[in-house]
């Protein structure tokens, strides 16, 4: 881009100037907006300033954006564990540092960090296959902007939308992902199939063919030939998760909770975090 020149006070006044930097604010914006409605023919591999990588999986980012949505889809399931497990309430200090190793910030953490393992693991996996190009969570965000600014779109001009006038992030996010993760699988056990034995077929039709009673063993084979390459396709992807490079960013991760509770004193119920 060339270079604007600089001007002295005498060339120009001082609401010129103002233009000229308003239109060239202008112009900036339009051609990122063009660059990110480009259907991901550029990359976008760095989150914005404003959203620093807090981890990385196998080499793949975690943005502080994308830790905390993951964060908040599964922050009932530890308060429906600890309400089954230890009958433990919502209250004051519910989740400070001071819960311990088993409390409930030390549980989400961990849940959080799995379920992170598992998504950047099939990520990282997919775009090796030309699944996907970009693996970063602006990426997303960017792809999440224009799907809801499409949807609002066509509701003002009178056009069916199918689901909802909005997305929620979090909705849109695991769409996504369960989408990939479904196509990936599908891959995985196309590549595995080669390696189904008819030997391993038949042992499985023997072992269950009081089940199978209802399809013939000509249908049941290329059937069970299929689900046994699932099931190969499912054991690489827990063997990728089991054996992943995690690098956590601690000083970064510790802030990002559900709720900044105080150390507790007297347990208080409050309102719990929605989702």
């Amino acid at each position: 881009m060339a270079q604007v020149k600089e001007v002295s006070s005498k060339a120009i006044n001082r609401r010129c100037f103002l233009s000229l930097v308003a239109t060239s604010v202008a112009v900036l914006s339009i051609c990122l907006a063009v660059s990110q409605a480009s259907g991901g023919r550029k990359s976008v591999s760095s989150p914005a300033p404003m959203d620093p990588v807090v981890a990385t999986i196998n080499g793949e980012p975690v943005s502080a954006a994308e830790y905390r949505l993951v964060m908040e889809r599964k922050v009932s399931l530890v308060y429906s564990y600890f309400k089954e497990h230890q009958n433990l309430d919502d209250h004051l200090g519910y989740w400070s540092e001071s819960s311990g190793s088993d409390g409930p910030l030390a549980k989400l953490r961990e849940v959080i960090r799995a379920e992170l393992i598992r998504i950047k693991v099939c990520q990282g996996l997919a775009k090796k296959k030309g699944l996907l190009q970009d693996t970063s969570f602006a990426s997303f965000q960017a792809g999440y902007e224009l799907e809801n600014a499409r949807r609002a779109k066509a509701m003002t001009a009178g056009q069916v939308v199918y689901g909802p006038p909005q997305y929620r992030k979090t909705a849109l996010y695991y769409i996504h992902q369960g989408d990939l993760d479904f196509r990936l699988k599908q891959a995985m056990a196309r590549e595995a199939a080669p390696k189904i034995m008819p030997d391993e077929v038949e042992k499985f039709y023997q072992e269950n063919k009081a089940s199978l009673r209802d399809t013939t063993p000509v249908d049941a084979r290329p059937r069970i030939a299929a689900f046994l390459a699932t099931q190969e396709a499912e054991k690489e992807l827990a063997a990728l998760c089991a054996s992943a490079r995690v690098e956590m960013n601690e000083a970064l991760v510790r802030p990002i909770v559900p709720r900044a509770d105080p150390e507790p004193s007297q347990p208080n119920r409050i309102t719990a975090l929605q989702h």
